[in-house]
């Protein structure tokens, strides 16, 4: 059987030698250093290849890492705006359970005690020591806060400042520790100042509006009454 002639091999083959005939018959090359030369030319090519064969595992290496940065990053944001979510929802739920009911089955959206044990479970998997154990802080008193504004009446406007105020300062020390975990970058603290003065501007117009409404109610029961 005929073997097929590899006119690729064969090609650079006759180049080579052509090339090399014709360095040496132009005396581009010296024939006594023409090894030395051609060995030179190849320790460069191996070197270069070595050289080229690092950089690309070093930047293999470090697009990895950078992956798997981001990747934690993203993460660490969902299980954050989750844990803040599912703590507003609880802080505004006034038909909070502590367990499920005996058919083990939940309602859509409810939350229960278990399910709050569970979100700490992962916001400290995200966490460090330090930031979770000051989490768990501000949130005990953000809760005894909220326990202590649901015993008083809708009509008492201090205990709903006095709330807010405690509020704004717990929720937002949970924030700026969440914070230091997504960026390295220490930040500066905010001024509850300006927050406060915002709740309250807005609490004096829902006072007002709700004031309104109460009298616009009661002109109108009295307009009925023969």
């Amino acid at each position: 059987m005929i073997k097929k002639i590899d006119w690729v091999r064969v090609g650079t083959l006759v180049f080579t030698l052509l090339f090399i005939g014709s360095a040496v018959f132009f005396e581009i090359f010296e024939l006594g250093t023409l090894p030395t030369q051609v060995f030179g030319a190849l320790l460069g090519v191996v070197i270069t290849a070595i050289i080229t064969v690092l950089l690309l595992q070093g930047q293999t290496k470090s697009e990895e890492k950078r992956e798997i940065h981001l990747r934690v990053f993203e993460k660490k944001q969902e299980v954050y705006f989750d844990f803040l979510s599912k703590f507003n929802h609880i802080l505004q739920d006034q038909d909070f359970r502590i367990h499920l009911d005996t058919k083990k089955t939940t309602t859509p959206g409810s939350i229960n005690l278990q399910d709050f044990v569970f979100e700490f479970g992962y916001l400290q998997m995200h966490t460090s020591v330090d930031v979770f154990d000051k989490i768990l802080e501000h949130t005990a008193r953000l809760l005894e806060a909220n326990k202590h504004l649901q015993n008083q009446s809708n009509d008492d406007t201090p205990a709903f400042k006095q709330y807010y105020a405690i509020l704004t300062e717990e929720y937002f020390s949970i924030i700026a520790l969440l914070k230091t975990e997504l960026y390295p970058e220490k930040d500066k603290e905010i001024d509850f100042n300006k927050i406060n003065t915002i709740l309250q501007h807005s609490m004096e117009k829902g006072i007002a509006s709700a004031a309104r409404k109460k009298a616009h109610i009661t002109t109108t029961n009295d307009a009925l009454i023969p």
